[in-house]
């Protein structure tokens, strides 16, 4: 479980840093072609921990672009009991310029209780998203609340 949530963030992160440092136009046919400086995106990524394990704390994970010196890191931190589930709770940080630069992160073993909480730069609250017993929540930093029922 836990190689499928590093692989969808390391996809994310390649992404985020995709998105920040290249350049793309489109054609007058709509291809798109690469901009005149097309920058190289060079990443080194690192990994500590045990991923055989359910919640491998003190496991790590880092990404970084030496070219622009954006860094994410994730790391395991601990176990806890929220609503009665016992939760594995990482905690992810980048320092790159976009609206999140922390997200606590926590998951069940079987999967079906998620719950993450991403803060801005000054720490504030951007979102929320809870997934618990077919029931999703997502909680935006104005204090809308969306509310998901998978059952139905």
């Amino acid at each position: 479980m836990l190689k499928k949530w590093l692989v969808l963030l390391i996809v994310i992160s390649c992404a985020l840093f995709a998105a920040s440092s290249g350049c793309s136009e489109s054609g007058e046919d709509g291809n798109h072609e690469d901009a005149e400086e097309e920058e190289e995106i060079e990443m080194e990524i690192t990994s500590t921990g045990n991923s055989e394990d359910w919640c491998s704390v003190g496991s790590s994970w880092q990404a970084s672009n030496p070219q622009t010196g954006e860094m994410v890191t994730m790391k395991i931190t601990g176990t806890e009991v929220i609503d009665g589930v016992l939760m594995c709770k990482a905690v992810y940080e980048t320092n790159t310029e976009e609206d999140v630069s922390k997200i606590e992160y926590l998951w069940s073993e079987d999967g079906e209780t998620v719950f993450w909480i991403a803060y801005d730069e000054s720490g504030k609250m951007v979102s929320s998203f809870s997934m618990k017993e077919g029931k999703i929540t997502v909680t935006d930093e104005e204090g809308n609340v969306m509310e998901i029922n998978q059952d139905s």
